[in-house]
């Protein structure tokens, strides 16, 4: 059977066609010329990415993700100020907090008091105790279901990592999770001393500065989420270029809710104070799908070359 080359014809608008059809699974490429090969593959990653978020429903569990974070959030605070305390650090901390959310105090106020709360029953007693450690719970739910998540977008039903071993793993990260936390706040006060610092107040370039850190930082977060958290084998140069660029589009997105905050107005209007809770959700659901979409393109450049549709579109040729 002979090969589809494309070196030895020009290309025709049946060739086109066929890469926005189910032919282009199909379509060789190994004698057609760099600019087709690269257009064949750009097509291939983009409907990978965007079929298997559809297929594997992601928006939906994106959604559900986004009402484990609601749940964790308040207990993460609170172990996170708890660390801080025996640290003897905490008002320092919330300072921090204030100055790199200062469109969102009533949220961080309302979480620091909802945190301390907790702290407190804690350290009331046998029963608050108990009662803490349930709340921590919610935080080790979280990390589960997250993994659940990342394992869907690479087909693993089956985790083959040990329970101890993933329980441990949480228990671990739970641990890092408030000095990493602290050092991120404590970067971000540093960077704005050192402006003033060496004579440069300028807004523009702070904020400049401050957006390109956080770029930095996000990068690093995805690439090894994207890397270390799917149960199965994951070369780092594809989670790196997955969050090189997934990492501009969440970085964006920050800065319109950030920033802009769109809506802000209208929905003071109807819900008063509480109005930072339904943002809140809206700013973590898409801030997940962000997430996913890179997951799934990660999951698109490892197998881009050999990738296949399901058999049911495979009879239908």
């Amino acid at each position: 059977m002979r090969k589809y080359e494309l070196t030895d014809r020009k290309v025709t608008w049946k060739d086109i066609k066929e890469l926005f059809t189910d032919k282009i699974w199909g379509m060789e490429t190994d004698f057609a010329t760099g600019a087709w090969r690269n257009l064949v593959r750009f097509i291939k990653l983009v409907r990978i990415t965007f079929d298997s978020f559809a297929e594997h429903r992601m928006g939906f569990q994106c959604v559900a993700l986004s009402y484990f974070v609601t749940l964790a959030v308040i207990p993460l605070t609170a172990f996170i100020f708890f660390v801080s305390n025996g640290l003897q650090i905490a008002d320092k901390l919330e300072m921090l907090l204030t100055k790199v959310l200062p469109n969102n105090l009533d949220l961080v106020s309302i979480a620091i008091e909802k945190a301390d709360n907790i702290i407190a029953a804690a350290q009331s007693g046998p029963v608050g105790i108990v009662s803490a450690l349930l709340f921590m719970w919610t935080i080790i739910w979280l990390m589960f279901q997250t993994e659940r998540v990342f394992n869907n977008v690479w087909g693993i039903r089956k985790i083959p990592r040990k329970t101890y071993k993933r329980f441990g793993f949480y228990i671990g990260l739970l641990l890092l999770i408030p000095f990493i936390v602290i050092i991120f706040c404590y970067g971000i006060a540093l960077y704005s001393n050192a402006v003033s610092l060496i004579g440069l107040n300028a807004e523009r370039l702070s904020r400049f500065v401050g957006w390109l850190l956080f770029y930095a930082v996000v990068v690093f977060t995805l690439s090894a989420a994207y890397k270390y958290i799917p149960a199965c084998i994951v070369k780092y140069r594809y989670a790196l270029f997955s969050a090189l660029f997934i990492s501009i589009v969440f970085c964006a997105f920050q800065y319109l809710y950030l920033e802009t905050q769109m809506f802000v107005s209208r929905l003071n209007a109807v819900y008063g104070v509480i109005a930072a809770i339904p943002l809140f959700l809206i700013w973590l659901n898409y801030s997940f799908q962000i997430v996913m979409y890179g997951a799934q393109l990660t999951y698109a450049l490892q197998h881009v070359d050999d990738y296949k549709l399901d058999e049911y579109k495979l009879l239908k040729r």
